[in-house]
């Protein structure tokens, strides 16, 4: 595919998706695996990504709201899909109609998609959030006893599943992460002695089931790990994944200045020496954050290069000095191998204050998604 046409673009390689599925399912044996394509597949675009997903017979796709579930019904994605976060009234009726699975947080949220699904004459999947330490959504395992009660007076409504979230599956003590699944366990031994069967349960997602395989239960979500990145050291899982994501842009503008030029906003970076500056065409606007300015570093023609001055909406400016070959149009990557280089996301998330998950979530739409 020719990127000839673009400023700033992702490529996600597909392949590196499926192996690192593969790994997943490999670690956790015949447990089905949910993909969580939340903020836009973690940047690597969700509906090319999901289509691919359910050729290779991925279970089930999480959604962090009701706006990414719809565009992947838009898309005509047919798989299951569970919006592992909230759900407000006025997103039901759609909801509802796309045949959206949902989690319950509170018996208020209940009542009302329950009054919604009996309004369209439909009936909704869904499944139980059970707070057990992450403090966010969900209900109390006490909670659940009186909840799980009443849910059957909701006629609409149809129990499939429960689920938790681990808050710190990979700290090196498991007290906590195993107190949380004492937790979830009785919250799930009374759903069965109130006579809910054959549920879906799943509580881990990467870390959790990559750290421990204690908390599989009949279903797990990925997320980072599908992308082929896991922080920490995981027993050397991490470094069997593969990175599905690049960062590239292109030289826009070449100058050569002299000592003393002074480069950007607030002129935060001089130049020490008579030296070439590169305009690349993607900015904060695009997900490549100020804070990276006068930190983060690029590859051109395979040679690592400073950015210098503040990085701006729409532009970074790059000491290419040392590269006296560079030519306009040339590729730079900002994220991802060139020649024997190669820039790490890790490398990009300490120069951009971030965790790695953040600053691949935070590409903006400017960044054209790719699949060669």
């Amino acid at each position: 595919m020719s990127t000839a046409g673009y400023r700033a673009w992702a490529e996600v390689d597909t392949g590196a998706v499926r192996h690192n599925l593969a790994l997943i399912r490999k670690r956790v044996g015949d447990t089905p695996v949910m993909a969580v394509l939340k903020a836009n597949a973690y940047g690597h675009g969700a509906v090319a990504v999901a289509r691919m997903l359910v050729q290779q017979g991925i279970s089930a796709l999480g959604v962090g709201d009701s706006g990414e579930a719809l565009e992947l019904r838009d898309a005509g994605i047919k798989a299951p899909i569970l919006i592992v976060g909230g759900v407000i009234p006025g997103e039901m009726p759609r909801v509802v109609q796309g045949d959206i699975e949902v989690n319950l947080h509170t018996a208020e949220m209940a009542q009302e998609l329950n009054a919604e699904a009996q309004r369209q004459g439909r009936t909704v999947r869904v499944h139980l959030k059970v707070d057990t330490g992450m403090g966010r959504l969900g209900m109390q395992p006490f909670e659940a006893v009186p909840f799980l009660h009443n849910l059957r007076k909701l006629k609409n409504l149809q129990l499939v599943g429960m689920c938790t979230h681990f808050s710190t599956p990979n700290e090196p003590s498991e007290a906590f992460t195993t107190r949380q699944l004492e937790h979830f366990n009785l919250a799930v031994e009374v759903a069965r002695r109130l006579g809910y069967a054959n549920l879906v349960l799943h509580a881990s997602s990467s870390l959790a089931f990559f750290g421990r395989k204690d908390a599989l239960f009949n279903m797990v979500r990925t997320g980072i790990a599908l992308w082929g990145h896991l922080p920490g050291d995981l027993g050397g899982h991490e470094a069997r994944l593969r990175p599905a994501l690049q960062l590239k842009t292109r030289i826009l503008f070449l100058k050569d200045v002299p000592e003393g030029t002074p480069i950007g906003y607030n002129r935060t970076w001089y130049s020490p020496a008579p030296t070439r500056i590169a305009t690349l065409p993607i900015g904060y606007d695009d997900g490549y954050r100020t804070a990276m300015s006068n930190k983060a570093w690029v590859l051109v023609r395979g040679i690592r290069c400073p950015v210098v001055g503040r990085v701006s909406m729409d532009y970074t400016t790059v000491d290419v000095g040392q590269v006296p070959q560079a030519a306009v149009g040339d590729e730079v990557m900002l994220l991802g191998a060139q020649g024997k280089q190669v820039i790490t996301l890790s490398e990009v998330a300490a120069w951009a204050g971030c965790i790695p998950y953040e600053f691949l979530c935070g590409l903006g739409r400017r960044v054209v998604r790719v699949y060669p």
